[in-house]
């Protein structure tokens, strides 16, 4: 049995074909209501919108395809599915119906129960359809009442990746805080606005967040990775990216770009994809030079801390190879800033 609330309009010009509809629909628990032509057809929806339209084509005045035309303009009417029924069989009337905007065509002469079932399928989608929008406006404003302590908080959630890091990679320790400062520092530096210098703060502790799928045994081995540990974790690149990938907010989106891009070089030989020059993004070569010169002046497992002169002279070094020239320049004439850093998040 129909929920007691889903009503049909019947629009046809004969009223022997609106009785006949009506006598079996009734016996079916929907409530109809009927209309002899078009322009009644609208003012009736106007006056109440139905829950689906069962329509003619061939009518005076008005044919039913210029009737589903005009529903189709408004906001309110646009979603009422209207399935058209027709003494027409041919494909061209069909094509025309679809375009118009029905969801369906039945021709005459029909069956009562291919009628039944099509209006029962087609109000189970409709309901469907509103149930479906109903939540997501319902998410969508559960969205926007976390959205203000989302921004609250993104500071903690990048302490909580550091620890996170941390908890992964023994030698990383305040890693993933201080390549944030240094990338803020030469963002700032390289004249981008403040929203960009502030998503690139934000979203460069993620850069290595793709390590969390690569195996202990690779991440903390105290020597040289052989060539199928190095495949391995290269692949956290492109592992960090898959974890962003499909965000929407700025800052994850930013983080999708800084995890595939921070290990690609200005001369087009880092990975993953050999990115050469400016088709690596700012925020991918910013981080790049970041991470460098933080990974050279901060012990690892395979290595000892170099000495900060020791780390600029190699980035100096690398400067149109790995690095962008203008970003290496930036850095060297504002170590003084990179130093500061260096000491107050010393490991």
């Amino acid at each position: 049995m129909a929920k007691k609330y889903q009503e049909i309009l019947l629009v046809d010009d004969r009223k022997e074909n609106l009785e006949l509809l009506s006598s079996f629909l009734i016996d079916k628990g929907y409530k109809l209501r009927s209309a002899l032509n078009g322009e009644t057809a609208l003012m009736s929806i106007k006056a109440k919108v139905p829950d689906l339209i069962l329509l003619d084509i061939e009518m005076p005045t008005m044919n039913g395809y210029e009737v589903a035309r005009e529903l189709k303009l408004h906001s309110e009417t646009e979603n009422i599915p209207i399935i058209f029924i027709s003494a027409h069989d041919d494909t061209e009337a069909k094509v025309k119906a679809f375009q118009a905007g029905g969801v369906d065509y039945i021709p005459k002469p029909f069956a009562n129960e291919e009628v039944v079932a099509r209006v029962r399928m087609h109000l189970k989608l409709a309901e469907y359809q509103h149930t479906l929008e109903a939540k997501v406006e319902e998410g969508l404003a559960e969205i926007k009442a976390l959205n203000n302590e989302l921004e609250l908080t993104q500071k903690e959630m990048t302490i909580t990746l550091g620890t996170l890091m941390e908890t992964r990679d023994d030698d990383t320790g305040h890693h993933v805080m201080r390549v944030a400062q240094y990338s803020k520092l030469l963002a700032e530096f390289y004249g981008l606005d403040a929203k960009d210098v502030e998503l690139i703060y934000k979203a460069a502790p993620f850069h290595d967040a793709g390590k969390v799928a690569i195996p202990d045994s690779v991440l903390n081995k105290p020597a040289k990775l052989n060539d199928d540990e190095w495949e391995i974790m290269k692949s956290h690149s492109l592992r960090g990216y898959e974890i962003f990938k499909d965000a929407t907010r700025p800052i994850l989106k930013m983080a999708a770009i800084i995890a595939k891009e921070h290990h690609e070089q200005w001369s087009g030989n880092g990975y993953p994809n050999g990115l050469k020059g400016q088709e690596i993004s700012i925020a991918g070569r910013i981080v790049m030079l970041a991470d460098v010169f933080d990974a050279l002046t901060n012990e690892r497992v395979y290595k000892k801390a170099w000495s900060i002169e020791k780390a600029v002279a190699f980035i100096q070094e690398q400067k149109g190879t790995m690095f962008e020239p203008k970003l290496v320049e930036l850095f060297v004439d504002n170590l003084a800033e990179f130093t500061k850093v260096y000491e107050e998040l010393k490991d």
